[in-house]
């Protein structure tokens, strides 16, 4: 009996070990070699621009993940979409800055409980420096189940959480442990790749969930070749599970002016990557370069084996 329950341990522990060695493609029932991308479009909710590039980019191109910022105003539209396309893969955006010039957003929660997180004029800092210089970590975390909270009363499910601009990937690992925790409260993976997972430390919280890349073009690639950039990235992709971060949009009157003064990430950036990743020529080379679309949604289905 002693011996028959020892072999039984003995072979538990060679199973939990050897699926911790399994990759995270082999998890997914894909080879150790393969290449897998999630290719993710931000910031759903902003404006009715960035919504309905998105939204053609889903049916028509080779986008298959975005994530929804809650405190936005056309989150309405969005909720609406999520509704009736609930097959789709879309995430939280936890958004605490507001870095447009002349459109600005503040809290869902009100604004007497998280004071810290609000400048002269109550709405969001513009950027995560000073966002960090005057925020209480217990705000923080009020704001962001208020944002995960209001999405799901308006009918969204989302997949997954992502932070907006990076704000949650602070140096003090507070940041980094309330979004792990709040993803793995909500049943939901978290965008955490390994650089990110470190940020909390020995001590941190490890998630279930670590991809191995987050992708995306900066302004030294805005300024050069963008879709030379997107190119060169596809074709020398890594085995392992990826993220591109891209921004869908269109150039126009509505985007202008979102983003006036501020042409990093504004109307023909956002077009920019509207045109590649809705291409024939995007869609050729993952095909060649034998790259698999994935989802937040499929990663998430890992949590509940």
């Amino acid at each position: 009996m002693k011996k028959s329950i020892f072999l039984s341990l003995l072979l538990l522990a060679l199973g939990l070990q050897l699926h911790a060695q399994n990759t995270l493609q082999e998890r997914l029932g894909y080879s150790a070699d393969a290449k897998l991308l999630i290719i993710h479009a931000d910031d759903l909710g902003v404006i009715h621009t960035v919504n309905q590039a998105t939204f053609k980019a889903f049916k028509e191109g080779s986008v298959n993940s975005a994530s929804i910022m809650a405190p936005t105003p056309w989150l309405a539209e969005v909720a609406a979409y999520a509704k009736a396309n609930p097959g789709h893969d879309m995430g939280i955006h936890l958004t605490l800055t507001s870095e447009w010039n002349y459109l600005r957003w503040g809290p869902v929660a009100s604004k007497s409980e998280v004071p810290s997180l609000l400048d002269e004029n109550g709405y969001f800092y513009p950027d995560c420096a000073q966002l960090w210089e005057h925020a209480q970590i217990e705000e923080v975390e009020i704001e962001l189940r208020a944002q995960i909270n209001k999405a799901i009363a308006m009918g969204i499910q989302p997949t997954h959480l992502d932070s907006h601009m990076g704000c949650l990937f602070s140096t003090d690992p507070r940041y980094y442990e309330l979004y792990a925790s709040l993803a793995k409260e909500y049943g939901i993976p978290a965008m955490i790749n390994h650089e990110i997972a470190a940020l909390g430390g020995a001590e941190g919280t490890q998630p279930p969930v670590v991809i191995n890349q987050i992708l995306g073009a900066g302004p030294t690639d805005f300024d050069t070749d963008m879709a030379a950039y997107y190119a060169n990235t596809l074709r020398n992709l890594e085995p392992g599970v990826h993220q591109m971060i891209i921004h869908c949009g269109y150039d126009n009157l509505e985007s202008q002016g979102m983003s006036v003064e501020h042409p990093y990430w504004g109307a023909r950036w956002r077009q920019q990557d509207f045109n590649f990743f809705t291409s024939e020529a995007c869609a050729k080379l993952l095909e060649e370069e034998n790259i698999h679309l994935v989802t937040w949604k499929e990663l998430g289905a890992l949590l509940k084996k």
